[in-house]
């Protein structure tokens, strides 16, 4: 009786060992391993295969710790924390912000050790989103140039090689055609460019050719 006793208290004792000896484990892995000295020093906002990416300096050692902000109402929230195991997270496929032309947004980011614990973080990068306007598409008719409505152009200006080989600009048209008929007859190449405001990037056309007669 008293054998099978001292065995069960000898497992019992063998059992909170080795519980103690993986919390110990555990503690030492969480608190005890080096602290990450560096830091990233570059951050910034990169088109990747046409999607918006965050990407910072390449350290094989750790994982990456992103933090992002988004300006709402005047003030900066953070709106995702997210960790990667590469230098780098796709903004495009984030549904956690919103890439409108115009927000702005603050970025840092962190080096992340095995522990999951992260070193010192960058500064912040301020960004604002800035939208290319679509393609502007020509066609020519009756002396008559005409291209698409692009969505959010604020005016139109063409550039205009006459004949003569001058260059003739034509600013802030509000219409999406231009009459010719009163132009010298003869064969033009042009381009028409889509202005947009500070959010918008301008789109010009690929250069076309047309005769006036």
């Amino acid at each position: 009786m008293k054998s099978k006793k001292s065995l069960y208290y000898s497992i019992i004792s063998i059992a909170i060992f080795c519980i103690l000896a993986v919390v110990v484990g555990v503690l030492i892995f969480y608190f005890v391993s080096p602290d990450i000295k560096e830091v990233p020093k570059n951050l910034e906002v990169q088109v990747i295969e046409g999607e918006y990416c965050l990407v910072t300096d390449a350290n094989e050692q750790y994982n990456y710790r992103f933090v992002l902000e988004q300006n709402i109402d005047g003030e900066y929230v953070q709106v995702s924390e997210v960790t990667e195991d590469k230098n780098l997270t796709n903004l495009s496929n984030n549904p956690d912000i919103i890439l409108n032309a115009g927000n702005e947004f603050r970025f840092k980011v962190a080096y992340v050790g095995e522990n999951g614990r992260n070193g010192a973080y960058s500064d912040y990068i301020s960004w604002t989103m800035v939208v290319t306007l679509d393609e502007v598409v020509l066609s020519y008719e009756n002396n008559v140039l005409s291209w698409n409505s692009v969505l959010n152009a604020t005016s139109y200006s063409i550039k205009l090689i006459t004949p003569n080989g001058k260059v003739q600009d034509i600013e802030s048209l509000q219409t999406t055609s231009y009459d010719f008929s009163s132009f010298e007859k003869g064969n033009y190449k042009v381009y028409v460019t889509a202005n947009g405001n500070d959010n918008f990037l301008s789109s010009t056309s690929l250069v076309y050719s047309f005769e006036v007669v």
